[in-house]
Order: structure tokens, then sequence, then C-alpha cells
């Protein structure tokens, strides 16, 4: 026994080691997405602030590909300490391994969470033109029309939250429409061939001032701030439903408490700070921080919940 606590303790030298003298060179933040994105957009205002307080540069990195699958995969395989990070979503760290047969990295082998930075929430949207109130009367619309609504979808998180909503609504009879990116959608949803979307709130904000689009109801638990009159899903009678997009900073798998630790209150100390708060609002965007197990936990319950959706929508696996 005495043995075995020895060469434990010899192994956890190292990591020790690293931790103390930890960060003695740049540190690269991966966003797994194209610049100028929401991810894109918050991962930098917090990196940006990082390199003051750790004394050396924060430098990001957008390697977009494949739903953040290829970003993903090289934070998992890049050595865990602490010079490596990823600008984490739903898509990479909680919704992939339900819809892909085979990934090249394991989210819960291979990543660690580090800070839940910020969350959007979703809303749902129709064009005023469709002449509907709020969700019941949409559901009603729809019930009456049956395959003339139709949905849109840009990637899978797009496709789930509306899936959510169809599963929690007891089914609702509506074609989805596949595009390749949230423009062309909102273009096709402003001339009223799509119907429906429940997507990012930040992208849709003009439109709703200008009248062309309605909010019939907000994704997330609470209201959201910027859309104070819109009801939740829950209050327009969708028990259950919970879903918001997020940016959160991860790192490889066996990165040293210590410095996740240290990232961590960092990023909690940059998000105090009024211009990153009043930033993050002009986006639609509420800071959350947090230690590195609260970060843990929510994946946790995130993959729960998106395996479900997944599971209730009988979605196979591509």
């Amino acid at each position: 026994m005495i043995r075995r606590r020895a060469l434990l303790g010899a192994l956890a030298l190292p990591a020790v080691a690293r931790a103390e003298t930890w960060p003695s060179r740049t540190i690269r933040v991966v966003v797994p997405f194209a610049p100028g994105g929401a991810t894109d957009l918050i991962a930098r205002l917090v990196a940006e602030r990082l390199a003051g307080p750790l004394g050396q540069q924060v430098a990001v990195e957008n390697r977009a590909g494949a739903f953040g699958i290829l970003g993903a995969d090289a934070v998992a395989k890049a050595p865990a300490d602490g010079y490596t990070l990823l600008a984490g979503s739903p898509g990479p760290m909680a919704v992939n391994p339900f819809v892909y047969k085979t990934l090249p990295y394991d989210p819960v082998r291979d990543l660690c969470g580090v800070s839940m930075v910020a969350t959007i929430p979703y809303v749902m949207i129709v064009p005023a033109s469709l002449g509907v109130g709020s969700v019941q009367e949409f559901l009603a619309l729809a019930r009456s029309r049956p395959g003339t609504i139709n949905f849109a979808t840009s990637g899978m998180a797009s496709r789930l939250t509306v899936e959510m909503f169809r599963a929690l609504a007891g089914g609702v009879p509506m074609e989805m429409v596949q595009y390749r990116g949230g423009a062309p959608a909102r273009t096709d949803l402003l001339a009223g061939r799509i119907q429906l979307v429940i997507e990012q709130a930040p992208s849709f904000l003009e439109d709703f001032r200008a009248g062309t689009l309605r909010p019939l109801a907000v994704g997330g638990a609470k209201r959201f701030a910027l859309l104070p009159d819109v009801p939740t899903l829950q209050e327009s009678g969708l028990a259950g439903y919970e879903a918001a997009a997020w940016l959160g900073y991860a790192a490889p798998a066996g990165t040293p408490p210590a410095i996740r630790a240290r990232l961590a209150a960092e990023i909690d100390r940059i998000l105090l700070l009024p211009e990153v708060r009043e930033r993050l609002a002009s986006w639609g965007a509420e800071p959350v921080g947090g230690p590195p197990e609260a970060m843990d936990a929510l994946l946790a319950a995130e993959r729960a919940r998106w395996g479900e959706v997944v599971r209730m929508a009988g979605i196979e696996k591509e």
C-alpha cells in the first residue's frame, strides 16, 4: 500500500509542477466555427481580457468544419497542459455523440469543463404574415393544415430545438426544410416560404422590431431580458421545454485542476466587468461563470437532455 501511494504521488508531481509554473507561453483558444458567429464573438471577448491577468498572450484560432467536430477533435488530442482550450458549444460538446455513428473524439472521455461563459436563448419565430400570436394558436393552425407548415433547420441544433417542441406538444404535422446556414433560412422565413424556426434570438431582434417576424416564445426556463413580454415555452403549455445555446471554455481531459480553477476564476472576474456585461447584453447573451465542476455538471445535464430529444424524435445516427 505504501509503495502504491508513493508511486501515485510521483505520478502526480508533473501535473503539480505544470500548474505551479503555468502559464509560461501563449495559450491557444480554438473556436470550432467560422469567425463572426456568436461563439466566436464571445470567445474573443473573453480571450482578449485573459491575457493581462495571466501574463501571456491568448490567441484565438478558428478551426471550422463538420459541425464543430474538427476544432473539438484538435483540442481533444492536444496535450493536457493548459495551453489549448476549446470555445465549446452544445453541438461539439453535447449533441454530436447522439447524431453521428463515429466521432474522432469522445467529449465525455477527452474533454473537461473550465467555465460556462454565457448562454443565448432560443426563440420560437414565425412570419407575422402567418397571423398567429401565440404557441397555442400556432399549434391549432398546424394541426388544421397538415402538410402545409414547414420548419427550417441550418444544422442539428436548430433541428433538435424544433424536434423537442414537436415531441412535447404531442406531435405536430410539419415538414423539415434544410438550409446550409441561418441567413437563407431567415430569408425564406421573411418571405413566408418557411413558417417556423426555433433559433438563437440575436439574429432576429431587428426583424422583431420591424414587425416582419414574430417571437411566440423563448426556449429558456425564464423570460429573455430583451423580449420581456414574450412568454417561455413552458409558460405556453410545453412543460419541460428548456433549450439555450451556450458558450463554455473546455480543456483536454487531464488538464490539472489548479489550472482549470485559475482560468475559471479569471473568467469570473472578466464577466463582472461592466463593458463585458454590456457587450454580452447587446448580443442577447447572459453571463454565467462558475467553477469547472459546475461546467462539468451542466455538460452532463445537457448530454442527457439532447440524448433524450434524439431518442424521442427517432433520429438515426448519420
